[in-house]
């Protein structure tokens, strides 16, 4: 009966992605999957004095307020840099897709990650370097990429504890106080390996002609979380 119940379990889940798949409209599959790469590969094709201009992040130049926003659509190497970025922000989105089954939220979650994140990420940028007394330039779309892979692990515990997460504000549903505390310990181990994830994210990577910005990319990925984390304390009101 325990393995019969944990198949029917197993393929209601992959059901419920292919209804997730089928579930996004043909503007949002050509907006997010050709429109916004078709975007950052038209900055990429400006000429390189335009960019360094108003593009591209200086920490030492802080009145160019444009440049807060533009440079997290900024490259100026297509490979690795540029492509790399795509073909994550792509796989991510793909993985978005499958698991989120709340258009709402996809579209909070959307507008938050690419208003707020370049902003947010380049105030933290301006703020380290300042205080370590080095002037850097800063661009990539990797701090935006950095807080869908955020949104991709959330949505993923979600999609595997379904209708099974409000379970944990009643206890007294659980038969064994043993299995309640089990599973409340092995969901802070999920959440706590999507932390982790974060943190390697945010190590200062060479990347031979270049630093990687950790800074950057860990606040990419912690706004992620804490905009889903926002959402579904208003939302859900879980305890």
């Amino acid at each position: 009966m325990g393995n019969q119940k944990f198949s029917t379990d197993f393929t209601k889940k992959i059901v419920q992605i292919k209804i997730n798949l089928k579930s996004w409209t043909l503007l949002e599959w050509v907006l997010f999957f050709i429109i916004i790469p078709a975007i950052l590969f038209l900055i990429y094709a400006l000429p390189q004095e335009i960019k360094n201009s108003y593009f591209i992040l200086n920490t030492t130049e802080i009145l160019r307020l444009q440049t807060y926003f533009l440079f997290g659509y900024t490259h100026s190497q297509l490979y690795p840099h540029l492509l790399g970025n795509v073909i994550a922000y792509l796989i991510a989105l793909i993985a978005v897709f499958s698991f989120e089954n709340n258009k709402r939220r996809f579209w909070i979650m959307a507008g938050s990650l690419f208003l707020l994140v370049p902003i947010i990420t380049s105030l933290l940028t301006i703020g380290l370097f300042n205080f370590i007394g080095i002037g850097i330039n800063s661009q990539g779309f990797s701090a935006v990429v950095a807080a869908f892979i955020a949104y991709v692990f959330v949505s993923i515990v979600l999609w595997i504890l379904s209708d099974k997460l409000e379970d944990f504000d009643h206890p007294e549903l659980f038969k064994s106080r043993i299995l309640f505390y089990f599973l409340c310990g092995l969901l802070t181990i999920m959440l706590a390996l999507i932390i982790v994830g974060g943190l390697s994210l945010g190590i200062f990577m060479n990347t031979g002609e270049s630093t990687s910005n950790g800074i950057a990319h860990f606040g990419g990925f912690i706004i992620g979380i804490i905009v889903f984390w926002v959402f579904d304390i208003l939302t859900e009101q879980r305890k």
